[in-house]
């Protein structure tokens, strides 16, 4: 596999796994953080074929160099794997509008941003893909997640709209919904709200960042997972989605056939906003 990986996110977790997978396979990696020097490791390991970028999601400038350096270096870019992101914790009247603002520019503007610099050079070969990595979180919403939600949710819907786009040029798009995975994820890149609501003090065990937030014992391992996105990805009959993770699974099958028994139970009533045949005379 010679192709070249974009990979955001790539100091730790499911963005390194899906780096050390790409140069285990023979590829070469374009891998960003915004701490570099966090990427040594992963250089070390392989440094013929990886280049190291720093890269911020809230800057603009940031991301277009990164696209630049990469294009310079390598010639072009075969996968964008959009991975870097973090979580937000907070009641939704508990947020604050800065926080949540960064957390859409984090999670959503960021990586889309990233998307349109990467297209041209896809469309142009008339071929490429893009690998989305969302969130379970963005199957169900998850109480005192919901800003983090609603970016990953909006990150499937605009990824949704772009397969359809990008399928007659060659190029496929990918989601992947991790479950919780053994990551630096809930420790001190989860981030949280100071505001604190009385009122919703009976759910802040659940909710809440605290001292006991990150236990390090999720289910789910980013060097197993980075492996499974990289495999599957380059199958011809890659799924659209892809869940990782058995707790992802479970909190999947469980909202979708949730969706699925409300939508049939209530049928009928939705159905009767439609024109009946005889109300309607055209005119």
């Amino acid at each position: 596999m010679e192709k070249t990986w974009f990979i955001t996110g790539c100091s730790s977790g499911l963005g390194q796994g899906i780096a050390q997978s790409v140069l285990r396979r023979g590829g070469r990696a374009a891998v960003t953080a915004r701490d570099p020097s966090k990427l040594n490791t992963l250089v070390q390991s392989c440094p013929e074929r990886i280049l190291p970028l720093q890269m911020d999601l809230n800057d603009k400038e940031s991301i277009e160099h990164a696209v630049q350096e990469a294009c310079q270096w390598f010639g072009s870019i075969d996968v964008l794997v959009n991975n870097a992101g973090h979580g937000y914790r907070a009641a939704i009247e508990e947020s604050t509008p800065e926080a949540v603002e960064e957390v859409f520019q984090t999670n959503f503007f960021g990586p889309m941003r990233l998307t349109q610099l990467v297209l041209p050079q896809m469309r142009a070969r008339r071929r490429g893909q893009i690998i989305n990595i969302t969130s379970i979180g963005a199957v169900r919403g998850a109480l005192g997640n919901g800003y983090y939600s609603a970016a990953k949710g909006a990150m499937e819907l605009a990824s949704e709209s772009l397969a359809k786009e990008v399928k007659h040029l060659g190029i496929r798009v990918m989601l992947v919904e991790p479950g919780a995975l053994r990551t630096g994820f809930y420790g001190d890149r989860l981030k949280s709200s100071r505001l604190s609501i009385p009122d919703y003090d009976v759910l802040a065990e659940q909710y809440r960042k605290g001292p006991q937030t990150n236990r390090h014992n999720q289910l789910g391992d980013p060097s197993r997972a980075g492996e499974i996105v990289v495999e599957t990805s380059l199958r011809p009959d890659a799924p659209f989605r892809l869940l990782l993770g058995s707790d992802a699974v479970q909190a999947a099958k469980e909202t979708l056939e949730t969706r699925l028994r409300e939508l049939q139970l209530w049928m009928d009533t939705s159905r009767q906003s439609d024109f009946s045949e005889n109300s309607f005379s055209g005119e």
